[in-house]
């Protein structure tokens, strides 16, 4: 699903404000998401998600035994994808957007659901 515009440049603002942040060491990231992601990132998702505590992807999330509640808005992060040379001979990093969700957007997975996916794969 795609994001409207109003939402992309509210995204771009919160990434100037979460950049200008990055230097600032005094700033509080809960230690499960520090862990996991760059500072940049971390600081990505809590701008996006001040209450975020732990996030991951929708497939962590899926082994680890949850599922994403239905309309949960998954929370933007730019993942690494390598480098490729440019016009100039340099090496230039790519990058690509992911999404992730934090706990409290998931819930246990149920009997129910299994039941839901498989009857989704057989159609």
């Amino acid at each position: 699903m795609a994001r409207s515009k109003e939402d992309k440049q509210q995204f771009i603002k919160d990434l100037k404000a979460a950049a200008a942040a990055i230097d600032r060491p005094s700033l509080a990231i809960p230690v499960s998401i520090g862990r996991a992601y760059s500072r940049f990132n971390a600081l990505c998702i809590l701008s996006q998600d001040p209450r975020a505590t732990n996030c991951a992807g929708f497939y962590a999330w899926r082994d680890a035994g949850r599922a994403i509640n239905k309309g949960s808005k998954g929370i933007a992060i730019l993942v690494p994808m390598g480098t490729y040379g440019n016009d100039e001979g340099e090496d230039v990093m790519r990058f690509s957007w992911r999404y992730v969700f934090d706990i409290r957007q998931t819930h246990p997975i149920t009997d129910a659901d299994v039941k839901t996916l498989k009857q989704h794969q057989d159609a």
